[in-house]
């Protein structure tokens, strides 16, 4: 495995080169809004792509997608996901994890895969347990995982669901917990607003500390469409001054159809 220097070392020739190089399909840059780049979660096409990985990646990047998400590339053969990104021009966009690749059997091969793929961020994208104890437990599970991964140069996070903000344990959410141990978060704004709480003022707490957000609706099917109740360019200018570098569009409601990632895409470009 390389070292954490190594590993810095690639991710800023990675960086340089998507600056110099990186195009659209249709020969633009790519969508940026508040200097944030736009990457799409396949779960919003979960029934769709796995059938035709290439073309899915390529309608993606034809609408103005710069980088994809999903659990599932870890299960793929390294090198054809290599290809597949290079011949479309995709990256991925952060990692989520299971606990079983961050077992001591896994451990080494996931750390390979996010330095062969310049993932600096990985994330839990779900966790559940009953007490306080137990979130305070697994709080400090993910800080000292953070302390393993640390000298590659990854930094480990949690993805929220509703359920963080929504239940209660000892008179605290389970998000305050992750957040009183400091660990850095991808956080869902849709399911931030419909657990009805404000997503500008969780990304202001989390300064330092999101490098991602999930751009999912807060109601409806596609983000800005009907239904969805989340103030964009108020979420948007929040994310940059926290520091996110990427949305990852993830729109779950329908997943059996192109329409509404291509819909938040036509959306995306209005605020610019």
């Amino acid at each position: 495995m390389k070292t954490r220097r190594e590993f810095l070392e690639l991710g800023s020739l990675a960086a340089l080169g998507a600056a110099a190089g990186c195009r659209t399909a249709g020969g633009g840059q790519p969508l940026a809004v508040d200097g944030i780049r736009i990457g799409v979660q396949m779960w919003s096409v979960a029934d769709l792509w796995k059938s035709d990985p290439v073309a899915s990646f390529r309608r993606l990047k034809a609408m103005g997608y710069d980088g994809v998400q999903s659990v599932h590339f870890f299960f793929m053969k390294p090198e054809e996901l290599e290809k597949m990104l290079g011949d479309t021009g995709l990256q991925i966009v952060d990692m989520p994890f299971r606990k079983t690749f961050v077992e001591p059997d896994k451990f080494n091969e996931y750390v390979e895969f996010c330095q062969r793929f310049k993932v600096d961020f990985v994330f839990q994208p779900r966790e559940k347990v009953a007490t306080a104890a137990e979130w305070r437990k697994h709080s400090e599970w993910l800080r000292e995982l953070g302390e393993k991964f640390r000298p590659y140069g990854i930094r480990v996070g949690y993805h929220n669901h509703q359920h963080e903000f929504t239940e209660h344990f000892e008179g605290k959410r389970p998000i305050e917990f992750l957040y009183d141990a400091g660990i850095p978060m991808e956080l869902d704004v849709g399911h931030v607003k419909l657990a009805k709480d404000d997503p500008v003022k969780w990304l202001n707490m989390l300064k330092g500390r999101v490098p991602s957000i999930h751009a999912k609706p807060g109601g409806g099917d596609s983000i800005g469409g009907e239904g969805d109740a989340n103030d964009w360019k108020a979420i948007f200018s929040a994310a940059a001054a926290a520091g996110t570098r990427w949305a990852v569009v993830e729109c779950e409601t329908r997943r059996n159809t192109y329409a509404d990632v291509e819909a938040s895409m036509k959306f995306l470009r209005g605020l610019r």
